[in-house]
């Protein structure tokens, strides 16, 4: 056993079983797993005396009683010997990309399969690992990052749990396997990991190991390891699922925010509250997000580091410089709509950012105004003042400008032919627009 290895089983001594403990799970939502593609891989897998497993979320969702969305597979075949099998059989590999890091992905009965070999992380230089083939399942679970993530299940129901994996699920308790500054320092993505899954299996915010947060804070600079875009999908992870205030605020208690783009300084007092009036209105992920973000400076900073789509930062930049602008009492709801019309006739990309700022405001009076109005259309084209009016070059854009302020002011009641009429009545422009 190389000294890697060594140091992998040591780190996990302390939570390893002398052997696994092994829980036979039969429940509908076990037996509901075995379509007619599942069936021919197991027994091409059995007929070639290669050992195949579920792991991951799926087994977490049947221990849970759940029904599971994607199976995940681990096996002792290497990535070769599965690639020779299926070619053999003629069964469709589907991507090479996953080829080297020992992943497989087959395609049976219209289902894919995503298999990947056992194996050991031999180096690591914070984010990648080069990693050698095992056959040893403890060893493959040693290298995992969460407890929970290191469950095994055979296809006759026996969870295999090296590491109390299915304790903490019960408890509801996300612990690293082994030592956690070794595992985040196998991969800083880890850290967000840890929040992400705590989001998801935690009820309470009382659940933190107060060393492991310790751990964290003084790994928190090894995020800068991480590129923006992975960064990016587990935060979103984050912030789709649940105490998400709660988690943000530890978060940013173990200083993490100055490495994953965030403002050093954000008022979580006003998220907290946002995301509160926010919790029943399905919004986008990043609508109360905006709400860490005290300028656009601080947006371009975050969108540069984690590398968001352009309508992500439309949002957060339209919220941001719009929510000084939110209204009261009943003249709130011309304004509202003042500004749904400004962004229809500039023909803006916004409107899916207004809506969202609407969600922000938590105006749900607004939010039913502006959703169910028909946008008034400003009924004066630049072709119509040039036939109508026999204005040209500069003095049509004035005009048309003129006559949109005049509409507004009518409350969207004048018509074209009102409008042009007063093109017609005016014969000094440069004292207006």
């Amino acid at each position: 056993m190389s000294s890697k290895v060594s140091e992998i089983a040591k780190a996990g001594c302390a939570q390893l079983c002398a052997e696994p403990t092994v829980l036979r799970l039969n429940t509908p939502e076990f037996h509901g797993i075995f379509t007619e593609g599942l069936k021919t891989v197991l027994k091409l897998f059995e007929s070639n005396d290669f050992q195949i497993r579920l792991c991951g979320g799926a087994v977490r969702d049947l221990l849970s009683g759940k029904a599971p969305k994607d199976l995940d597979f681990a096996t002792t075949a290497t990535p070769e010997e599965m690639i020779q099998m299926f070619n053999k059989h003629e069964i469709r590999l589907i991507s090479e990309s996953g080829w080297s890091h020992g992943t497989v992905t087959c395609r049976v009965a219209e289902q894919n399969f995503e298999i990947t070999t056992l194996r050991i992380d031999r180096v690591t230089d914070g984010r990648h690992a080069k990693v050698e083939y095992t056959k040893n399942w403890m060893l493959d679970a040693s290298r995992r990052d969460l407890t929970i993530n290191s469950l095994y299940m055979t296809f006759e129901g026996d969870v295999i749990d090296y590491f109390n994996g299915k304790e903490d699920l019960e408890n509801q308790q996300i612990r690293f396997v082994g030592d956690p500054d070794e595992r985040i320092k196998e991969d800083y993505l880890r850290i967000l990991r840890y929040f992400r899954f705590f989001g998801r299996i935690a009820h309470e915010d009382t659940q933190h190991d107060e060393k492991t947060l310790e751990i964290i804070s003084e790994n928190a600079n090894g995020l800068l390891n991480v590129s923006g875009e992975r960064i990016w999908v587990e935060l979103i992870l984050i912030l789709k699922g649940r105490l998400v205030p709660q988690i943000l605020s530890t978060m940013f208690s173990c200083k993490l925010f100055p490495y994953i783009g965030l403002p050093e300084f954000p008022n979580m007092g006003r998220f907290a509250e946002i995301w509160k009036c926010l919790s029943h209105l399905s919004p986008h992920h990043v609508t109360a997000l905006a709400a860490l973000f005290e300028s656009t400076e601080s947006i371009d900073h975050f969108r540069k580091r984690i590398k968001c789509s352009n309508v992500e930062h439309m949002i957060l930049e339209f919220i941001v410089q719009h929510r000084h602008d939110i209204k009261s009492g009943s003249g709130r709801l011309d304004h509202y709509l003042d500004i749904l019309v400004d962004l229809h006739r500039k023909r803006k990309p916004a409107l899916p950012a207004f809506y969202e700022f609407l969600k922000y405001t938590g105006d749900t009076e607004a939010m039913d105004y502006c959703t169910h109005i028909k946008i008034p259309v400003f009924p004066v084209s630049g072709n119509l003042v040039k036939e109508k009016c026999c204005l040209k070059g500069k003095l049509v854009g004035k005009a048309l400008d003129y006559l949109f302020i005049q509409w507004k002011n009518s409350r969207y009641r004048l018509s074209g032919p009102e409008l042009l009429d007063m093109v017609n009545e005016t014969t000094n422009w440069d004292g207006l627009v």
